[in-house]
């Protein structure tokens, strides 16, 4: 038997695992890490502090203790809002709740004093704002759950409402129906659509042919923040020149929630265009009608044994 046909095995072998290899290398963790330094009302550090950090919409908790800096780090954390509970014995107990930790993000809290007293009181504090950014250089813009969940798009789709980002400009009309394979990603910092990096949850969402589309469709109720890094971004977002865009799917929440909507567009709620109603024709027909619902909650997992 020729020596190629022995070795095709091997060959093929190979050449699976390469291609899972760059499967693997173009994915992008969209997970982020959050820190923090533990100190007293003087401004000392406390070492071995339990810091609790708890995901408020599924009740999740990871622990850890401070080391002896102070200091605690959570890494590999899913965006989403937190809170975080700081304990010590002969101390108050610290909460600082409503800390939103967006895609990809470093968030650092800084010092969080802790105040003398019994471990059985509290002081709960509540996030408000945005928090700046010490701990990365990159220039992000995003768009939050609330943002896409309050303005109505035609079409529903999640690519149109970029152009809330600054910087961001567009070729032609972004609620544009039949447009062919895929939604055109506007052109961001100066940079070419086609330039752009999409993601959806760190998988590659890009059209192959490399046009400034993004052919992995999401459905805009489905859909948690988008981050757009427009300048300054670190190395491991290279493959591009363009902005990265990070779309981030909802994750599951503890309690059961459902939405309807019905968005209208329809001639009769529009004016007359100029010179239409000056030739007494009839307004054009402009109708568009969306509307659905969903419904989502825990799914409880069958007993064994």
């Amino acid at each position: 038997m020729p020596t190629f046909l022995r070795r095709r095995p091997t060959l093929v072998c190979g050449l699976c695992l390469a291609l899972l290899l760059c499967r693997a290398a173009a994915a992008q963790s969209v997970t982020g890490n959050i820190t923090g330094t533990v100190t007293d009302a003087s401004g000392g550090v406390l070492v071995g502090a339990a810091v609790t950090l708890v995901n408020e919409k599924t009740g999740e908790k990871r622990n850890v203790n401070t080391n002896e800096d102070g200091r605690f780090a959570f890494a590999a954390v899913q965006p989403g809002v937190y809170t975080v509970r700081v304990e010590q014995q002969g101390f108050q107990i610290l909460e600082r709740r409503n800390t939103v930790l967006s895609a990809n993000e470093s968030l650092a809290l800084g010092e969080l004093p802790l105040s003398v007293g019994q471990v059985t009181e509290m002081v709960t504090t509540v996030a408000s704002g945005a928090t700046v950014e010490t701990a990365s250089s990159d220039l992000t813009a995003r768009l939050t759950s609330d943002q896409i969940a309050l303005i109505s798009t035609k079409g529903r789709d999640i690519t149109s409402l970029l152009r809330l980002i600054p910087g961001t400009s567009n070729d032609d009309d972004i609620e544009a129906l039949g447009e062919g394979f895929g939604t055109n990603l506007p052109n961001i910092s100066g940079q070419r659509g086609r330039s752009a990096v999409a993601t959806i949850d760190g998988l590659n969402a890009a059209e192959p042919s490399g046009s400034n589309k993004i052919s992995m469709s999401i459905s805009q109720d489905a859909v948690g923040e988008v981050k757009v890094l427009r300048n300054n971004y670190a190395a491991e977002y290279g493959n591009n020149g363009g902005a990265p865009i990070n779309i981030v799917s909802k994750g599951g929440t503890k309690d059961y929630k459902g939405t309807a909507y019905y968005f209208l567009r329809n001639e009769a709620l529009n004016a007359a265009p100029f010179f239409t109603n000056k030739a007494g024709l009839r307004k054009p027909l402009y109708r568009h009608n969306i509307w659905g619902f969903n419904y989502g909650g825990p799914m409880p997992l069958p007993k064994f044994g």
